[in-house]
């Protein structure tokens, strides 16, 4: 399991750009981890810590749904406030892998994110302006 990990953390390593830095991207073999090498294990431990919770809440969620006895016409109280308490949880474990994963490690990524961010605010408010003409 260990050296499945540690090639797949490899492969992604191997495709990082380092322009930035004139350091290595990769370090040799019982040297310490170089600061990307770091970045990237962090990210992966967090991807897999937040990906399992979220598959738990899902499939307590699914049990509870499937297997519990419910009332007739309605939901009963607990399981109610459970899924009032579960469901901004599960949207936030969403949110935040969602980040993790797409974040980019360098200034262009941030200015591509800046720049598409911009671009769908500026098509939203002319969408809006549209509408409120047509309306």
């Amino acid at each position: 399991m260990q050296n499945k990990v540690n090639s797949a953390l490899d492969k992604v390593l191997s495709n990082m750009d380092n322009k930035e830095e004139g350091g290595p991207t990769v370090s040799k073999k019982g040297e310490r981890y170089t600061e990307n090498e770091l970045m990237v294990r962090l990210k992966f431990f967090i991807g897999v810590c937040l990906a399992l919770t979220l598959i738990g809440i899902v499939f307590t969620v699914l049990y509870s749904i499937m297997f519990v006895t419910q009332p007739l016409n309605a939901i009963s109280p607990i399981d109610q406030k459970f899924f009032e308490l579960i469901i901004p949880v599960a949207t936030f474990l969403c949110g935040t892998l969602s980040g993790i994963m797409l974040a980019g490690t360098g200034k262009e990524a941030a200015m591509a994110g800046a720049k598409a961010a911009a671009d769908q605010a500026a098509k939203d408010a002319k969408d809006k302006e549209i509408s409120k003409k047509e309306g």
